[in-house]
């Protein structure tokens, strides 16, 4: 099936997607999904909502309430005796509303939105479930694709089904532990996943760098690290950063044409006062020097601070942390972040460097991304 081909579907009758999931169209023209599955010899159809109304179902929507639905079935669950105890007691959707409608007033906009996409559309495949019998299994299976992509999204949204949970056993919903607590339960199945993006670039999950950052010293090496991950530039940049690429007065570090990865341009990175602050008194020669005079810190000393401050992840991987960041927590368009990382992008952002905005742009985002990484949240 795809979008036009159910447009398309005028004569009533009944049209399959495969394992399960089928169309009616009804003599009147309307549409109606339904999921259809035998379990212990007894045949059910089940009715997944239709394409027209307030809450239309797409083809995309009803792939992922059958998928739900297969996964309960692989779980020994009976989706329809889910539904029918769903009729009594309320589904998690519907506590997850809850919770938001008596928090919203505490909240900005924003976080109401974040709320209702952590909750309603990445743990979308607990919706439908009666929240008393949420468990870990389908906790843990909506949990990982996330976590694997995107640990530091996975981790909250993760707290979100927490936090409805609580709530459900406040409102005496439910009963015995809350099965997306993290301590002494998720985290063991959780913390060994992961990332399947970049296996080569283990990130550290943006939420832990200002704790990273504050146990770092002021050796050459760890004076070189800090600038990295706040320039959220390439490693092998920063070892070579020459103090005639720094221009104090305007806060920018240009990286010269041959150094940068495209070979295309200069890089031109905006300081921010942070970064600044590690660079320390102006001098010559090589910003961090290494042993060996007129040159740089080792290619592996960074490393070697990684794998003694926190094993298993990468200098290359707070690229990718700081992406994540950006992504997850700012409005920024995403090509001014890409723009941000040395990454080709499209003619608008071309446009935009051409008209002298975009640097000032990254500016802004790499002064509100050192602020972050200055702040020491709850771990």
């Amino acid at each position: 099936m795809t979008d036009a081909k159910i447009k398309g579907l005028s004569k009533p009758g009944v049209y399959a997607d495969g394992a399960g999931l089928y169309i009616r169209v009804h003599p009147g023209g309307s549409k109606s999904w339904f999921f259809i599955y035998r379990r212990k010899g007894i045949r059910r159809e089940i009715g997944l909502g239709g394409l027209a109304g307030t809450a239309p179902v797409t083809l995309a929507i009803a792939r992922r309430k059958a998928d739900d639905m297969r996964d309960m079935l692989a779980n020994d669950r009976d989706p329809f005796a889910a539904r029918q105890a769903a009729k009594t007691t309320p589904t998690f959707a519907k506590v997850a509303e809850q919770l938001i409608e008596a928090k919203r007033k505490e909240w900005t906009p924003k976080t109401e939105q974040e709320w209702r996409v952590h909750l309603l559309e990445h743990a979308s495949k607990l919706g439908n479930l009666a929240v008393d019998i949420v468990g870990t299994e389908i906790i843990e299976s909506t949990l990982l694709p996330i976590w694997k992509k995107t640990p530091a999204t996975g981790q909250r949204v993760r707290g979100k089904i927490e936090s409805v949970l609580d709530f459900a056993i406040a409102k005496k919903l439910r009963t015995g532990d809350n099965p997306a607590r993290w301590s002494g339960h998720l985290e063991h199945i959780l913390s060994a996943a992961k990332r399947t993006t970049d296996a080569n670039h283990e990130a550290l999950p943006y939420t832990e760098v200002a704790k990273f950052l504050s146990v770092l010293g002021g050796t050459p090496e760890e004076r070189c690290l800090r600038f990295t991950v706040l320039t959220a530039c390439r490693s092998a940049s920063a070892i070579e950063a020459h103090w005639d690429e720094i221009d104090l007065a305007t806060k920018t570090w240009t990286i010269p044409t041959p150094r940068t990865k495209t070979k295309v341009k200069p890089h031109i990175v905006p300081l921010s006062d942070a970064a600044i602050a590690v660079l320390g008194e102006a001098g010559t020669g090589f910003v961090f020097k290494g042993a060996r005079e007129g040159r740089p810190i080792g290619n592996s000393r960074m490393r070697e601070v990684m794998a003694e401050k926190r094993p298993g992840v990468t200098v290359h991987g707070f690229r990718s942390t700081f992406r994540d960041w950006a992504g997850e927590e700012t409005n920024y368009p995403r090509e001014i972040a890409e723009w941000a990382l040395e990454h080709l992008v499209g003619n608008d952002v071309e446009r935009a460097y051409r008209r002298g905005d975009a640097l000032e742009k990254r500016r802004a985002l790499m002064a509100d991304w050192a602020n972050y990484c200055g702040k020491l949240t709850r771990q």
